[in-house]
């Protein structure tokens, strides 16, 4: 049997960022998503949301890439919302969404900032959050514009916040 100890922090948000999470919705899809992801064995360690985007601390398997899981986490849980008529308007994820490898050493402090998602937003916008994290996090990012098909190995082919519906878009108005 094979045995691997990989925890990912997955972050993505809602379509053009709209406020959906609010307080009605955020407890239930919680809970469903915990549920779920169990029934369906992915270890989600923790998660917890904000109005507009989701934060995961998941523990991959030696079969699971976080593509997968990350598709099936974020689109059962589209269609649970949908299906169950929890939103007033048709719910949806922006296709996004960001990964970051996570050490043992730093779970905990992960831990923490996923559980204070609420007081953390109380005083800055999920774009400004994005926005710090790319100035104190040595990670090369790309804006859609800048995307290419490089032939260097070494060279990152695209940002998951850089594309022109991700995460660093304004919330359509209306929407």
């Amino acid at each position: 049997m094979s045995y691997t100890k990989i925890w990912v922090h997955v972050v993505w948000g809602t379509k053009g960022r709209h406020p959906f999470l609010t307080n009605g919705l955020r407890q239930n899809f919680l809970e469903h998503l915990l549920l779920n992801a169990a029934k369906n064995d992915i270890e989600v360690s923790l998660v917890n949301c904000w109005i507009d985007h989701v934060h995961c601390l998941i523990r991959l398997k030696s079969v699971q890439s976080i593509a997968d899981v990350t598709k099936h986490i974020k689109g059962e849980s589209a269609r649970w919302i949908n299906s169950n008529k929890l939103s007033e308007k048709r719910f949806s994820w922006a296709r996004e969404y960001f990964a970051a490898s996570v050490s043992e050493g730093n779970i905990r402090p992960v831990k923490h900032y996923i559980l204070s998602q609420e007081r953390h937003h109380a005083h800055r916008t999920f774009k400004q959050e994005v926005e710090t994290f790319f100035q104190q996090t040595p990670v090369q990012h790309f804006s859609a514009g800048q995307i290419s098909k490089s032939s260097d190995a070494n060279q990152p082919q695209a940002s998951a916040w850089g594309l022109t519906e991700g995460l660093f878009s304004t919330p359509t108005p209306g929407a």
